[in-house]
């Protein structure tokens, strides 16, 4: 036996029809929610890195709990669920706190270490541009002694090794 999906809809929404049933429910478009803020995919940068940490750093404790909207029956209803699951929402909501705050303590640990060592490696990075100057210096000077050198050697008289 096969099953049509589209002939039961069809027999759904005509029962619908003949019994003259709305649909009252909420969709998910009417109900207030925060859409996440899109995640750069930019060049990483300490200081994207710095903003990033400072946002998390003020937005790590989530409210249990939302204002409550509505009538006077609405907000009564929403307050008795809300009684009813505390229980169940306070735990889950303080243990997700609690991982947040450990996550952004984490993440300025390594933050410092990241800074220390990007520090650490531009003084390197400068001391590495000075010395290479220092020995192009010096190889050119090597190069004019061996110069003389050779004149000298062969004003003299002798042949000059290299």
């Amino acid at each position: 036996m096969e099953i049509c999906t589209e002939t039961i809809m069809a027999q759904i929404k005509a029962e619908i029809a003949e019994k003259g049933l709305v649909s009252d429910t909420p969709d998910f478009d009417s109900v207030p929610y925060e859409r996440p803020v899109a995640v750069s995919k930019g060049e990483a940068s300490l200081d994207a890195a710095d903003k990033t940490l400072a946002f998390m750093s003020a937005h790590y404790y989530v409210q249990p709990y939302k204002p409550l909207l509505g009538s006077r029956p609405a907000v009564f209803a929403k307050k008795v669920i809300r009684k009813l699951t505390k229980f169940y929402v306070e735990p889950v909501v303080f243990e997700q706190n609690d991982f947040n705050a450990h996550t952004v303590s984490a993440l300025r640990s390594i933050r410092g270490v990241i800074g220390k060592h990007f520090s650490d490696s531009e003084a390197l990075g400068e001391r590495i541009a000075a010395l290479e100057k220092q020995n192009t210096e010096l190889l050119g000077r090597i190069d004019s002694l061996e110069s003389e050198l050779s004149a000298l050697r062969n004003k003299n008289g002798k042949k000059g090794r290299k």
